[in-house]
């Protein structure tokens, strides 16, 4: 018994092409579309990351002033209104040491308050040291402050990621929108 041997049907090669670059075209348009909409969903969502974190990211920079710190004080925490805070940024380039000109009233102690903040003196009067506030620049939240004298005339100010080194605020709290003054 003989075999005859089998001849596979050929193909145009053009034909193979024309076929490869339909598909090609097809899946290349495919991906681009997919990319487009990955491009704009990561666009949108880089948009409000990059709007909530530009103060953090101004405040590295060096960006903030040393007065907008001390506007920033009364606007953030009713603690600190009608205390007048002047700041002045310390040789380490992060710290804003900050003096008001009169103390918060007790009435509007911290309710996150240090170890001896709302400890008796005897007088009623409130202990400061170590107690935290939030601060705000332009409506979002910037960073905060603590407390360093039991009078209460005495703060130190940090920005962005510094704030949330110093445990004065959650890294979560970190950018987000502030629209008034804060009770504690």
């Amino acid at each position: 018994m003989t075999t005859e041997p089998t001849t596979e049907p050929t193909t145009e090669p053009t034909t193979d092409l024309a076929r490869l670059g339909d598909d090609l075209e097809r899946a290349t348009g495919e991906q681009l579309g997919r990319a487009r909409r990955s491009r704009t969903l990561k666009a949108a969502g880089g948009l409000a990351a990059v709007a909530l974190l530009l103060t953090a990211t101004a405040a590295a920079a060096g960006l903030f002033t040393p007065r907008q710190v001390a506007a920033s004080m009364p606007a953030s925490a009713v603690i600190f209104g009608g205390t007048h805070p002047s700041c002045v940024l310390d040789a380490d380039g992060s710290t804003y040491h900050c003096t008001l000109d009169s103390a918060p009233l007790a009435e509007d102690a911290p309710v996150q308050a240090g170890p001896k903040a709302g400890s008796g003196t005897g007088s009623g009067a409130m202990d400061y040291t170590g107690a935290k506030e939030p601060i705000a620049i332009d409506d979002v939240v910037a960073g905060g402050c603590i407390g360093r004298s039991a009078d209460g005339l005495a703060w130190d100010c940090y920005i962005g990621q510094d704030a949330v080194d110093q445990l004065i605020i959650g890294k979560d709290f970190l950018g987000e929108p502030m629209t008034g003054p804060g009770r504690g």
